[in-house]
Formats: structure tokens, sequence, C-alpha cells
């Protein structure tokens, strides 16, 4: 099995966004708006201790030929155990390519690499009224110091996004 490491660069084709961790301390570079959205749930759930975008891929074999692969995420739960994390639109999850692509994909990270990996559609991640409350909070989350309406206010939306984000899985 070969790991590979997938670098995002700047692209003509494909519009990159940047997203500041404030759990990590450090900024990811994500290749979708889906997965930019992806990152606030990340960032604000309770149980997901960190996270990584663009983790170490891995090959796969598909209808007798060698394929790369690069999730989008590497979560980690503080009680379970990682998963990565694939965020699709709902029509390319539906498509029986991608479903048969999928599969194997899910199987070489779970019996090769010992990591479970899931699909999470726009449906899941684009909560439109908790997401924008989640971006707002990012927005304003930077500064030094916080208020104690804006610490109530950020424990409260936490606890309401992750039992939202976790109840669509």
């Amino acid at each position: 099995m070969v790991i590979i490491r997938h670098k995002i660069s700047r692209s003509r084709v494909k519009n990159l966004y940047k997203f500041a961790r404030q759990k990590n301390k450090a900024t990811c570079l994500v290749e979708s708006s889906l997965e930019f959205d992806a990152c606030f749930h990340f960032e604000y759930s309770r149980e997901i201790k960190t996270f990584e975008a663009q983790p170490l891929g891995f090959e796969y074999e598909f209808d007798g030929k060698t394929c790369r692969y690069t999730p989008d995420f590497l979560i980690a739960h503080h009680e379970k155990p990682q998963k990565y994390i694939e965020v699709k639109p709902y029509s390319k999850i539906a498509n029986p390519e991608f479903r048969a692509r999928f599969a194997k994909k899910q199987l070489v990270a779970k019996e090769q690499i010992g990591i479970e990996l899931v699909v999470v559609s726009n449906k899941q991640a684009c909560d439109y009224l908790s997401l924008d409350c989640l971006k707002l909070l990012h927005r304003y989350s930077e500064f030094q110091s916080k208020a104690h309406l804006q610490l109530s206010t950020t424990k409260l939306l936490i606890q309401g996004v992750s039992s939202t984000f976790n109840k669509q899985k």
C-alpha cells in the first residue's frame, strides 16, 4: 500500500478556500465551498478534538486500475476513533459509479489503514441557519478577550450544532 500526500496549490480550475482553525491554531486549505462549510461544523463540534484537511491519501483498485485517493478530512474525536470524511453534493453521492468507487475506498481505508471513511452530503453539512450562525461566530472568535455573553452564546450554539450535525449522519 502506498501512502500519498496530496498538496493543494493554486489552480485555474478550482477555487480554493482558507479556513482559520481555532482548535488547531492553524489554517487549512480546502478545494470546495462545501468543504469550507463543513469546517465550521467541525470547528464548533464538541465531539471533534481536531481536524485536518487533505490528510495522507492512499491507492485503491477499481476496474483493474490503480487509483489514487485523498480524503477531504481526517477527524480526531475526543471519545471515538479517527474518521476520514469525504464531503460531496447529494447529487454526486446518488451516482452509481461514485457509490461503487466509494465502497472500494471505504474497504481499503478500513482494512489497510484502520480508519473508517464516511461521506457527508451537502444536506448534512449545510444546515443554513446554524451554518450562518457559526460563520458569524467564527468571524468574531479571533478577538483575544471574549465577553460573557459571547461565551454563553458559543456554548449554546456548539451544543445545538453538534446535535443537529450528528442526527443527520
